[in-house]
């Protein structure tokens, strides 16, 4: 008989770990010693624990997601005696423990003090890296028991239900994946409805690298905390996903690390068996990536309820919880219309205007002048 609760490990299952994480943490961390050139420095208190740590269960893969923050205090002293304290801060400890930041400050900083500081940057950071690597491991040694169940502890399948003839006969649907593309065809007894389609695009810039945002939208355990929800997704070509409770679904077509993912894509109020064709592809820079987003096949007249999606569950979702800052994008700025001055109208249009009076009336006035100096001169 199977295990009813969680059949070949197939439901999503979490365990929060924060409690076991703070402690995990102080006793690794607390009393790590660097030494150089005679001067000794070590941790002396683990002063911040907080954020996420939890180890999730989906089909039986087990995946940690951890996102924290860090801070402790540290010591040290100089063959002269000079002494120092201050503080080393991890702004950011994620899922693998890897280009963890470390910001390391000095109480009452002074140039005396500089060596020990340079030595604690230098050789007491990369003994806590070390132990952030290890982090993730020993926490899903320690608590795989409690989201994991053996398989032979779940004992045989339930055999499959045979289909009936009316099952059978009622839809048959096809699937193919080749060459990097993905497609499904369904034929049915009712006629199928032709679906008119449209194309968007969009440009989102992140200050965060290229294989951060591509991790983030594709590892579970990321993917579980910007959507706040258990989704069904997986790093491999054609395999399937389903993102907030089944709203989001498609297919996982093309994968390029840190520079492309192409996936089919559909809302679950669209026509049944419609699904679009989304592709992302992301531009590295000195400081931030660009996310080029192109979907074709969308819905005429779905165009801004997916723009807006997009905009409110993912991005904006994304800069919530991991803190990448979304740059905001120049506005298109509208053409200014060219004024063109009025044309002038001619005597024979009629109603003619404030310059041709003016004209007029200089005309009167040099005629006057000319004949007043023409009747002087006749006199003379």
């Amino acid at each position: 008989m199977s295990n009813w609760k969680n059949v070949n490990n197939w439901h999503w299952t979490t365990k929060n770990c924060s409690k076991w994480a703070k402690e995990y943490l102080k006793e690794k961390l607390v009393d790590l010693e660097a030494e150089q050139d005679g001067i000794v420095v070590k941790t002396t208190e683990l002063t911040e624990c907080s954020g996420d740590a939890d180890l999730n269960q989906r089909k039986g893969k087990l995946i940690p997601f951890i996102d924290m923050v860090i801070e402790l205090t540290w010591s040290g002293v100089a063959p002269d005696d000079t002494q120092a304290a201050g503080r080393i801060r991890v702004p950011e400890l994620q899922n693998l423990g890897e280009d963890c930041v470390f910001e390391v400050s000095v109480d009452d900083e002074t140039p005396a003090k500089e060596p020990i500081k340079v030595v604690v940057r230098k050789h007491l950071t990369p003994l806590l890296s070390e132990k952030f690597k290890q982090f993730g491991k020993d926490m899903v040694e320690t608590h795989s028991k409690d989201v994991y169940i053996e398989p032979s502890k779940l004992g045989a399948s339930t055999p499959p239900r045979p289909a009936t003839p009316n099952e059978s006969s009622g839809t048959s649907a096809s699937s193919t994946f080749n060459s990097g593309s993905y497609y499904t065809t369904s034929k049915s007894t009712a006629s199928t409805k032709i679906v008119n389609t449209t194309t968007i695009k969009d440009t989102v810039e992140l200050r965060t690298s290229a294989n951060q945002i591509y991790e983030t939208l594709l590892d579970p355990g990321l993917v579980a905390a910007w959507t706040r929800s258990r989704p069904d997704i997986f790093k491999h070509i054609g395999s399937s996903f389903s993102l907030f409770d089944g709203n989001i679904t498609g297919t996982i077509v093309e994968l390029v690390p840190n520079e492309k993912i192409v996936q089919t894509w559909r809302l679950k109020t669209w026509p049944e068996g419609h699904f679009s064709t989304v592709t992302l592809k992301f531009e590295q820079t000195s400081d931030y990536t660009v996310v080029h987003v192109i979907q074709e096949g969308v819905p005429v007249g779905e165009e801004e309820t997916v723009r807006r999606n997009w905009q409110t569950y993912y991005w904006n979702s994304i800069k919530s919880v991991f803190g990448y800052e979304l740059i905001s994008q120049k506005p298109k700025i509208p053409t200014k219309s060219r004024k063109t001055k009025p044309r002038k109208k001619s005597s024979n249009e009629g109603g003619g205007g404030g310059s041709n009076y003016i004209l007029v009336v200089a005309f009167v006035l040099t005629a006057i002048v000319l004949g007043f100096a023409f009747s002087s001169r006749s006199s003379s």
